[in-house]
């Protein structure tokens, strides 16, 4: 197989920053034969990490690969599980197609792929629920047996569970795979610059400073390629998922549900019983029922939500049920309405206490800025790439987040047949 794909996501990168990309060293070489879309991807509903890294790696939307959150629902529990794992995708990838045909495959810090069977080379993107736990612990069993050593040596680098140092052990790992394995396709997600939005504002010193470090990243990848001896026959794309937008103040909705007595709380906040849960997608919220079948449930939640809505200052700009979400979004799950924020106004979890706060940056929810949002309101994620099956300095329009997959395939011979997405035929050769 004469070509590899190397698929580096930089989580929160905006079209917006390019100009700023172009004056870096690494970045700067980078684009100067780069192919890319111009005016960003548009992304999935909710624009969460979790669901679009999902999309982009099968070409679907939420509904057909399942993956509708980052967390999965767990009523009460202020730090709930991810949806680290493989398998929660209903969907193939591009790393299953690739290893069907016969190419290695790798993934470092990619959402959705904790032990995934079809990745030779994995470095799970999961972490431990307090800065107690041994990282390794976690790595190891979900992560491929022939990269402990590199897990082992790198994973002190994470220090804690924070960014920047999250993305170090990555890096790290990530280039001694090439070196040592040269793989034909690599994913791999970086998070730091996401953080740096969540905890200061979408742009500004942090930020560029966050930027700055991800060229540094992008170099060393790349250096690692050119000592591999791979780096001609590797066609390189950087991407990314979501925007962000400014937060204001934080919407406590299930505060209003216990007052209803829809759910059972402690004054501590500890979670007893429920009957009806707004789960948190940061600007989004997605409402659940313990019984959908519930009709008098179902009715004294519906005249919350519209009264919500009603009222300025949650900043409830939408109420969709669960039939709107799929038809006009593309998106299911096991929620029976989504609420989508507006007015600078993310939604938190908390069912006790103010129903009105601001942003403290606990939690990427309650932070400056944050995401979840519907996918064509503000800043749009980036597409480029370069390499030998990539045309030189060709730009196209605005295109879609479920596209990418499709074009990773025809790079690498093969089709998709789930993909809703098309083949982005104007960027290849």
């Amino acid at each position: 197989m004469s070509q590899k794909l190397f698929v580096l996501s930089i989580d929160s990168l905006f079209d917006e920053d390019m100009p700023f990309f172009n004056g870096l060293p690494n970045f700067g070489t980078f684009l100067k034969k780069a192919s890319f879309v111009r005016g960003g991807m548009r992304s999935v509903y909710p624009t969460l990490t979790y669901p679009v890294h999902a999309s982009i790696i099968t070409g679907v939307y939420p509904e057909s690969h399942g993956v509708f959150h980052n967390e999965i629902l767990d009523p009460g529990n202020p730090g709930p599980d991810w949806h680290w794992y493989r398998r929660d995708l209903r969907a193939e990838t591009v790393i299953d197609a690739a290893k069907k045909a016969g190419y290695s495959t790798c993934c470092v810090g990619w959402p959705v792929m904790g032990g995934c069977p079809n990745t030779d080379y994995l470095v799970p993107e999961i972490w431990t629920r307090t800065e107690a736990e041994d990282p390794r612990n976690l790595l190891f069993r979900w992560g491929s047996t022939g990269v402990k050593d590199i897990i082992g040596r790198h994973y002190h680098k994470m220090r804690t569970n924070h960014q920047p140092y999250f993305d170090f052990m990555m890096v790290g790992c990530a280039v001694d795979i090439i070196r040592k394995f040269r793989p034909d396709v690599t994913f791999m997600h970086l998070a730091h610059l996401d953080h740096a939005r969540h905890e200061n504002g979408l742009f500004g010193p942090m930020v560029e400073q966050a930027l700055v470090l991800n060229d540094d990243f992008l170099g060393r990848l790349m250096e690692a390629a050119f000592d591999a001896g791979t780096r001609e026959e590797t066609n390189f794309v950087v991407l990314s998922d979501h925007g962000h937008l400014p937060v204001k103040r934080l919407f406590n909705p299930n505060v209003l549900l216990a007052e209803k007595g829809l759910i059972t709380a402690d004054p501590s906040g500890a979670v007893r019983d429920w009957k009806a849960w707004c789960a948190s997608a940061a600007l989004s919220c997605q409402v659940v029922m313990k019984d959908p079948f519930d009709e008098e449930t179902r009715r004294v939640l519906e005249d919350l939500l519209y009264g919500m809505r009603s009222r300025q200052e949650y900043g409830v700009e939408s109420v969709f049920t669960k039939e709107e979400a799929q038809n006009e979004w593309r998106l299911t799950g096991n929620f029976e309405y989504v609420l989508e924020g507006g007015r600078a106004v993310s939604f938190g979890n908390a069912c006790t206490g103010p129903v009105l706060v601001k942003p403290d940056n606990s939690d990427y929810k309650f932070a400056q800025a944050s995401h979840g949002h519907l996918p064509h309101k503000g800043a749009q994620p980036v597409f480029m790439m370069t390499g030998p099956a990539v045309r030189e300095n060709a730009v196209i329009p605005r295109q879609r987040i479920i596209d990418e997959a499709p074009t990773f395939a025809r790079i690498l011979g093969f089709t998709l047949p789930q993909a809703k997405g098309r083949v982005l035929e104007e960027l290849l050769k």
